[in-house]
């Protein structure tokens, strides 16, 4: 007689390392699963949202994310039931949402797992308490995600007229940018007494002069689990939450040190000492950095722990600021998106009125607003403000290219000087000659980050799918290279570039790009960058025999011809 398999309950997540935590902990009757972030989203091509009819969304499958979503569907089409585990917030109330509606669960089953801390006893506790989707908050979450989708699109329609094709800012960004150009002297940080993420992020950074995206980063991975013996466990509440705390089965940061990385031990020390009432560190004054903004944003009033990292990231990338020395100094690129908001998107893109929406999204997440009335009355105020704006071009207005550059790059064919083009993979050069020269080259493009080597500038190349290699300005002199992205923030112990290394479904690494830095010794990423130039070198051995054989063949092929010939 055929014995039956046993289905399991499935538990969705976010993350490859929050399950690989969970699955230590719960009985073989359950299933963890990553969803790796949002399997549907608004487009980036176009708005995604119907303006006319109550601002509908139209969501569509994440770029890269159909494989996986179609493995999921698989993995869960015979489970005996579907938990929702992600993060006790606003967006992870929507992901939850969103799985519901993929997956077909009713929201309003008791199918919803909030987990502040990733513990055996958390997890049973939310187990007991699951719940139905939280409707208002996940509606908190999807009023600012299109509302700020609006205000982004149609910001870039209307630089796409006035400055050129790409550039585009949000609310956020907008506010941030305007207080990087007009930034106060020096500001205090006057941490509060609880430890909030905004606290949080003071006081690394007033210690360790971390960056708020290292430090947010560095959270993340002491709440997701840590492999502590052979067993993973998180050590810490979940980091956006309104306080932080060490988990309830507290562990001293000497008892777990051989466990962490220097950046993990060094935050989880300072949460810790925090808890217990113990002062931490011996530092007393703040330098400007990101300090001046961080206390400016809490005079304003403003919440920012969640968004500033990605706000001082995505302004760097798209090249309206830099990092130089300790602060950020706006672009030429960053004055012109500047001039084209000022007088028409002042009050708009203001603290208050950024504060206000702030205010507004709470009161949906407490079902006392709906979310409709959110982005509606927002909108009423933007709408003739962008409508100036767009006034000002004129009817017959067209989108602007953006401008070719000219390099210093002589073509060795032609002798014009190269342009920098850019491609489907990139920037690159390419002859002004064209068609007649068809000279083309890679494109090395500048960045601020020095050579950890030599001090040189690093040059920085776009390959395909999107892969970048960086390599010293002094190349061959200088054998300096690699696939990890350097940061805008130095070591604070040797002063050398710091980089950050990517895994796929974990959290990011970040190491000083000085071997011969303290902070180098046993860190972990030595052992995988000595693996990353052994198997480069055999590739490079490999390519050589692969000559050397073709060479070998096209001088015996004429040889063997004329014997025929004979």
């Amino acid at each position: 007689m055929a014995t039956k398999t046993l289905l399991k309950s499935v538990i969705l997540v976010e993350s490859a390392a929050k399950a690989r935590t969970l699955r230590k902990f719960i009985s073989r009757s359950f299933a963890v699963l990553s969803t790796e972030g949002f399997l549907q989203d608004l487009p980036k091509s176009r708005i995604g949202v119907d303006v006319e009819k109550n601002y509908s969304p139209d969501y569509i499958t994440v770029r890269g994310q159909g494989k996986l979503l179609a493995q999921l569907k698989r993995e869960t089409l015979n489970a005996r039931r579907i938990f929702l585990a992600t993060n006790p917030d606003a967006r992870g109330e929507f992901l939850a949402r969103q799985c519901c509606e993929i997956f077909g669960v009713n929201p309003k089953s008791f199918c919803r797992l909030r987990l502040n801390e990733l513990t055996r006893a958390a997890f049973n506790a939310a187990l007991e308490n699951a719940s139905p989707i939280d409707e208002n908050l996940a509606d908190s979450f999807q009023a600012k995600q299109i509302l700020d989708k609006i205000v982004s699109h149609r910001v870039g329609e209307y630089f796409e007229r006035k400055i050129y094709r790409g550039t585009k800012v949000g609310r956020f960004r907008a506010m941030l940018l305007k207080l990087i150009a007009n930034l106060p002297a020096k500001n205090i940080l006057s941490p509060k007494e609880k430890l909030t993420p905004e606290t949080l992020q003071e006081l690394a950074f007033k210690e360790f002069t971390y960056s708020a995206g290292r430090t947010h980063l560095v959270a993340i991975q002491l709440y997701e689990g840590i492999k502590l013996d052979g067993d993973d466990a998180g050590l810490i509440t979940y980091p956006d939450a309104e306080e932080i705390f060490p988990a309830s089965e507290r562990r001293k940061p000497e008892d777990v040190k051989e466990f962490l990385t220097d950046y993990q031990f060094k935050l989880y020390g300072l949460i810790y000492a925090h808890a217990n009432g113990q002062k931490f560190g011996t530092c007393e004054t703040t330098v400007p950095d990101d300090a001046n903004l961080m206390a400016a944003l809490d005079s304003l009033g403003v919440e920012w722990a969640q968004y500033y990292a990605g706000g001082i990231s995505s302004l760097i990338k798209r090249k309206y600021i830099v990092a130089q020395n300790s602060g950020y100094s706006v672009t030429e690129l960053g004055k012109k998106v500047l001039d084209a908001l000022n007088g028409f998107f002042d009050e708009i893109f203001s603290a208050d009125a950024y504060n206000s929406v702030t205010a507004q999204i709470h009161q949906v997440a407490a079902g006392e607003v709906k979310k409709i009335a959110v982005i509606d009355n927002y909108c009423k105020k933007f709408n003739p403000a962008f409508d100036s704006a767009m006034a000002t071009l004129g009817e017959d207005s067209a989108p602007i290219d953006e401008p070719i550059i000219e390099s210093d790059v002589v073509c060795e064919k032609c002798g014009r000087k190269m342009l920098i083009r850019h491609g489907r993979y990139g920037n690159f050069l390419a002859c002004p000659g064209y068609p007649e020269c068809k000279n083309t080259k890679p494109f090395f493009e500048p960045t601020e980050q020095t050579c950890p080597k030599c001090g040189a500038k690093l040059l920085r190349r776009t390959l395909p799918r999107g892969l970048k290699f960086y390599c010293c300005e002094r190349t061959p002199d200088c054998d300096f290279s690699t696939w990890d992205e350097p940061q805008a923030i130095n070591c604070q112990y040797c002063g050398a570039t710091m980089f950050v290394h990517r895994f796929r479904g974990r959290a990011p690494m970040f190491y000083c790009g000085n071997e011969n830095c303290s902070t180098r010794k046993n860190h972990p990423v030595n052992k995988i960058l000595a693996d990353m130039r052994a198997r480069a070198e055999l590739r490079r051995e490999r390519k050589e025999q692969l000559a050397v054989k073709a060479a070998e063949k096209s001088v015996a092929k004429p040889a063997r011809k004329k014997s025929k010939s004979k």
